[in-house]
């Protein structure tokens, strides 16, 4: 009769064996992960939070988070949680991306407003605290223009401006806003 200390051993070798592999291949699609995403440039998904700032003097007046897919052939598409906007008020982003140098791209999103909104600002007769703050708006889109600085293969930063137009094509308010980038992976 053959004892079954062999083939004990031999299982605990291979599986032995079995995670050291999983575990060096895990390091080597992380670093291959990592080498991907510096070798893309901006292109994939980012996280990114927005501050709106004052344009005169750069005072920080509101944060909020949005998410950006930059993809091949220079297309984007965003998505936003900024409270300025009423639920539903404001589409999902769809624009342009190019590079402008080395690491340096710029980018061109334009959203649509889908409905009116009055302001609701503090120190204003009818504001409300209960409710979110916000400037208003009217129907009609917004276009963001930023330039984007890679810092490293998993992080950004951008500048830009901000334009409201109504539905008919009038321009009614301007803005500018600043943003730190980190790469979804």
């Amino acid at each position: 009769m053959m004892s079954n200390r062999p083939i004990a051993s031999l299982r605990l070798t291979l599986a032995t064996c079995a995670v050291v592999a999983m575990l060096l291949a895990g390091s080597a699609a992380s670093a291959q992960s990592s080498n991907a995403a510096a070798g893309q440039g901006l292109g994939g998904v980012w996280f990114v939070q927005v501050t709106v700032r004052s344009c005169a003097t750069g005072a920080a007046m509101s944060t909020f988070n949005s998410l950006v897919t930059f993809h091949r052939g220079g297309t984007l598409s965003e998505s936003t949680t900024s409270l300025g906007f009423a639920i539903g008020q404001r589409g999902p982003g769809t624009g342009n991306w190019a590079a402008d140098g080395h690491d340096q791209f710029d980018q061109r999103m334009i959203a649509l407003i889908n409905f009116d909104t009055a302001a609701n600002l503090p120190g204003t007769p009818g504001f409300n605290p209960a409710l979110p703050i916000s400037p208003g708006f009217f129907t009609g889109w917004s276009i963001v223009t930023h330039r984007v600085e890679l810092i490293d293969a998993t992080h950004a930063t951008s500048s830009g401006t901000n334009e409201f137009f109504k539905s008919d094509g009038t321009l009614y308010r301007t803005g500018c806003s600043t943003a730190e980038l980190v790469r979804f992976e």
